[in-house]
């Protein structure tokens, strides 16, 4: 494959995959791993696609509870990693980084889900929604 060929591969497992994998460094220095809603994934989240037009194929959104364990991680140590795959076509997407809380109070507000009021009762204002955002510096991909 060439490397066209490969980024649209990684492209659609990325727009396809329900869930991504997001793994963070504790204080110990142990990698933790947790299943996060996938917000490329149009099918399920298709007001969230948006944040990503004209952006690199590999940047990452993901959002989550400013109290929450991975952001106590991101906040000492940076580097963490990006999992999709896809089970049935035995396919999967490693990415590995940096990843950082987003300002941003307009991309917290297109990245915002409705059904997420459950968790976050005050909408995209709530002070414990907050946006991370995941640049890759390395890639690599397994497909049949």
């Amino acid at each position: 494959m060439n490397e066209k060929e490969i980024r649209q591969v990684n492209s659609k497992l990325m727009q396809n995959a329900e869930v991504v994998y997001l793994a963070t460094v504790d204080g110990d220095g142990f990698p933790q791993v947790r299943a996060m809603v996938n917000l490329r994934n149009a099918s399920l989240n298709p007001s969230a696609v948006k944040a990503f037009e004209g952006h690199d194929d590999f940047l990452m959104y993901l959002t989550t509870h400013k109290s929450s364990d991975k952001v106590k991680h991101i906040k000492t140590n940076p580097n963490a990693s990006v999992y999709f795959c896809d089970s049935k076509e035995r396919c999967g997407l490693l990415l590995t980084g940096k990843i950082e809380i987003a300002s941003d109070a307009k991309l917290k507000k297109d990245l915002w889900q409705d059904r997420w009021v459950k968790h976050f009762p005050t909408g995209p204002d709530d002070p414990e929604y907050i946006v991370l955002r995941f640049t890759a510096s390395f890639v690599k991909g397994w497909s049949p």
